[in-house]
């Protein structure tokens, strides 16, 4: 029985061994997506990021005003932080996710609409914290 345990063992430490090694260490990638995986907040955005994004008439008038590309505003999903207090995920059909990040000196807050089964992500609007919308 120890034997087993043993062969177990070395068979398990060469193949951590073999997915560290290589231009991608695939062991480290994989622990990482396991640690993160009730990190709610990299879910939803896992989710905002992996899906086609639209913009509504609102957005993209808000886009015009403040002198942003659509490509610059969806930089706010890389290290933006979900505010779940004025989220609403249990919205039918589509969910309502709130997230903020700090982009080009503008602190912002952007509202996402998120339809799981259409796969479905727009941009609703989007402000600077702590001001009035515009484009109503």
């Amino acid at each position: 029985m120890l034997r087993r345990f043993i062969f177990f063992g070395f068979g398990a430490l060469i193949s951590i061994i073999l997915l560290s090694l290589g231009p991608e260490n695939r062991f480290k990638k994989t622990f990482y997506n396991y640690v993160d995986y009730f990190n709610m907040n990299k879910r939803v955005i896992y989710h905002l990021k992996n899906n086609s994004v639209d913009f509504s008439v609102k957005a993209e008038c808000q886009l015009i005003y403040y002198d942003f590309t659509e490509e610059e505003l969806l930089k706010v999903l890389d290290d933006g932080k979900v505010n779940f207090r004025l989220s609403d995920r249990d919205m039918k059909p589509c969910k309502y996710f709130v997230l903020e990040n700090k982009l080009n000196g503008f602190d912002l807050m952007v509202n996402f609409k998120f339809c799981n089964k259409d796969n479905l992500v727009e941009v609703v609007s989007f402000k600077e914290k702590g001001e009035k919308e515009v484009c109503y």
